[in-house]
Parts: C-alpha cells; structure tokens; sequence
C-alpha cells in the first residue's frame, strides 16, 4: 500500500509531463481502437451470419457483371432453398444529402422469407406488397429521421438514371441496426425500361435462404453449376464470405492494422520511455536518499515500473474511452457502414488494448527502473540535480 502511494504521489510530481504522456498515450490508443473495433466488427458480423443459413449469389465478374432478373426464380426453384429474393443496391441521393443510408431493390414477397429474423406488422408488409412505389425501413432510421407511414420519400439516382419517388409503407425491426430502406425492384425496373436505360432487368445480387447449414456449400455448387454454361455464369458464396469479400476488396487490412499498432506501440514506447528518463534524472538523489533508508533494489525496481505502468495504463483507459466514442458516434450517423454498437462488439481485443498499454509502460519503464535499482547510494548523493 505504501509503495502504491509513492507511485501514485510520483505520479502528481509533474503535472503537465505526466498529462502530456498521458495524453499522447491515449489519442494514440484511440486510434488503434477504431481500427481493432473495425476489425471486431467483420468478426461479429461475420459470425453472425454464419448462424442464418443464407448464401449470395453475384456474377462471376463481381458487382461489375450482370445477373438477370430470370435468375431469382431459377435460385429459387433449387433443391435446398428455402426462399431468395433479388437485393440491388440503388445508391441514391436524399435531397441534399449523398447517400446518406443504404437503399436496395427487394422482392416484397420474398424478402422476409430470407431476412426471417426481421419482423414486420402484417398489415405493413401487405401495403408493401401492394403498393408498387412503397418501402419499408429500419425502424431506428425511421426514428432518427422522423419518418412516418405514408410519407414519401425522393431519392435521386446516381448509379441508376431514374430517380425514386418512394412512400414509406411501413418498418421492421432487426437484430442490428441496418440503416436501410427496401423498395420493390418492379419499381425501378419499370422505370427503366420506360427510359430505355441500360442496365434493366439486372437484379444486382440474389440472397437465399437454405434449408440446413450443412447443405449450404452443396447448394452453392448446384447453383453455380447450373449457370456455368450461360452468358452470366455465377459465384456463389454464404453470407459470412460475402461479408469477408468486403474487407478483401480493401486488401490485407488486418496486416495493415497490425503494422500501424506496432509503429504506434512503437512511437508511444520511446515517448514514454524519454519521459521516464527525464523523471529518473530528476530525481537521482532522491533515489540514492530512499535506498539509504532502507528501500530495497527490488521496492525501488517495482516503484518505478509501477510508475511507467500507471501512466499508459491511464492513456491505455483514456485512449480506449476515445476510441468508443468514436465507433458509437459512427455507428449513429452512418450505420450503414458501421452496423453494430460498440456494446455488441465488447470482446478481448479490447483487453487486447489494455495490455498493450501496460506492456507500453514496461518496455518505457524498464530501463530507467534497472538502473535506479542499481544506483549505488554514494554515486546518487553525489549528484547534483
């Protein structure tokens, strides 16, 4: 107990050292945190989907190729499927504001039959199912935007040439907040077609659900066997595969976190290391005073790594509370992107984190704790500071 209030009095020597280290420990934290809490993302998400029995099917070529509408009912129609739905994604403008939430093109009376743990009124998903310029959305983007049922909604197309005049039929609730908006595909379909636009008939992707999860790399194989010979032969993958092909597309971004955490820890490791020795050449001849009156190498030793340890494991604290704030604050204005809270995504990267922070503390502290322990009480008093 004693040795934990020298620490923490060190601590308070100098203020604005050990506040400036705290600080430049804890932004630097707060940076690896959004990236790791990235990461923690895709691996929930990714797990998550491994328990709804679903699989994607896209072209052959990626986002970039075509997949006919025919192709919905053909997936449909498989052995093993139990419902599939078209999902193309529109990417339109909401008034002022450049695709502020995710829009995709559905089958109205399909698409709960896939996404079954989304639920529904009836009454809503009937006026869906009848109103061909109606959507549907995300309850907490109907909440966060103020939306009621039967308002409209206008979107202005970018990838599309037509643009949508939506009227909101209703919302449904799911696990995570998706920050989207279904609308019926025969809407933007038809719309096209009376343009003469390029670009109809494409159904972007096709979501299924299958019956078992053991029967899904067997499905996948019988679908894409059966376009093999067509002018839009196919890919298909689960839902976990597709969701990993996303941070793919970015490249090795774990490599890349990995490398920036080891400059970071690397960085704040001589930051707090030459701040630990300017403190260790301060007090010198305290040192020497301390081990005349009886303190051992090893209380000296402990003292001054416990000290090291203190100050990133307080940045490490700071760093990590920044950090959450951070991914909240992203998963409120753009959930799209960043679908799950930072509640859902609490794991071990964030104790991760901590013992980085610590392990920070010891690489910083242990040099200077060495040679206090080792400072011989005649050479300390000689000393002047």
């Amino acid at each position: 107990m004693q040795t934990l209030f020298y620490i923490w009095r060190n601590l308070k020597r100098n203020k604005l050292r050990s506040i400036l280290t705290i600080l430049s420990v804890g932004f630097s934290l707060a940076l690896m945190t959004v990236l790791n809490g990235y990461m923690a993302m895709q691996g929930v998400w990714g797990k998550e989907a491994e328990t709804r029995n679903r699989i994607v099917v896209m072209n052959s070529q990626g986002f970039s190729g075509m997949l006919p509408i025919s192709y919905v009912d053909r997936v449909r129609n498989t052995e093993g499927v139990q419902a599939a739905s078209q999902y193309a994604w529109y990417g339109g403008n909401y008034k002022d504001e450049q695709m502020p939430f995710a829009q995709f093109g559905v089958d109205p009376k399909s698409v709960f039959d896939v996404w079954n743990e989304m639920t529904i009124d009836p009454k809503q998903l009937e006026e869906f199912q009848k109103t061909r310029n109606g959507c549907v959305v995300d309850r907490r983007l109907a909440e966060k935007r103020g939306w009621k049922i039967g308002e409209r909604i206008p979107l202005q197309g970018t990838f599309y040439r037509f643009d949508l005049d939506l009227v909101l039929c209703g919302s449904f609730d799911s696990p995570q907040d998706t920050g989207s908006l279904w609308f019926n595909w025969l809407y933007l379909d038809e719309g096209m077609r009376a343009m003469n636009a390029a670009g109809t008939g494409n159904s972007g992707t096709i979501f299924a659900r299958v019956t078992q999860s053991e029967s899904m790399a067997s499905v996948s194989q019988r679908i894409d066997e059966r376009f093999a010979s067509s002018d839009n032969p196919t890919r298909t993958q689960t839902e976990a595969a597709f969701a990993q092909m996303f941070t793919d597309m970015l490249g090795n971004v774990q490599a890349y976190i990995r490398n920036i955490g080891l400059a970071v820890v690397f960085s704040l490791s001589l930051v707090a290391a030459n701040a630990m020795a300017m403190s260790m050449r301060e007090r010198t001849t305290e040192i020497a005073v301390l081990k005349a009156i009886g303190f051992s190498r090893r209380r000296v030793l402990v003292t001054i790594l416990g000290e090291a340890c203190s100050i990133t494991l307080l940045g490490g604290l700071l760093g990590i509370f920044i950090g959450c704030i951070c991914l909240e604050l992203l998963h409120t204005l753009s959930s799209q992107f960043m679908p799950l809270s930072v509640f859902e995504m609490l794991g071990p990267w964030l104790v991760y984190l901590l013992t980085t922070a610590a392990g920070i503390g010891f690489v910083s502290g242990i040099v200077p704790a060495v040679r206090a322990a080792q400072l011989s009480v005649i050479d300390g008093l000689r000393r002047v500071v």
